[in-house]
């Protein structure tokens, strides 16, 4: 009467299959279209930091954002999220506890938030 492996897995399949078949998946394309956006607003700070109009200064910290925000849509695209995930994992199986008293802490501060709407 043992439990059989391939009937306890059954959850992992899903997301193995979709990863196999070649579609993106839910996640893939919501980071595909938010590194994209990120990239169009990036080139329109650069477009209204080159506008003549626009003081020097404030010209140069348009440049200096649209840098980090294609610094950031790049991050976004290389981000593999299979890879957190497995991290995350492993940080809770080597640190139970202080797993626990982050989450915990985490749900009070949200929970604070929201009461006070």
């Amino acid at each position: 009467m043992g439990i059989d492996k391939r009937t306890a897995d059954n959850t992992e399949e899903p997301a193995v299959a979709s990863q196999r078949s070649g579609k993106p998946s839910g996640i893939e394309m919501v980071k595909n279209y938010l590194a994209e956006k990120m990239h169009h607003v990036a080139e329109a700070f650069c477009e209204n930091a080159a506008d003549q109009e626009v003081p020097s200064g404030i010209a140069r910290y348009g440049k200096q954002a649209s840098e980090w925000i294609d610094k950031s849509a790049i991050y976004v695209e290389q981000f593999d999220i299979e890879q957190a995930d497995a991290r995350v994992r492993d940080l809770v199986r080597r640190n139970p506890g202080r797993s626990i008293l982050i989450a915990g802490g985490v749900g009070l501060l949200v929970g604070m938030v929201l009461r006070r709407r």
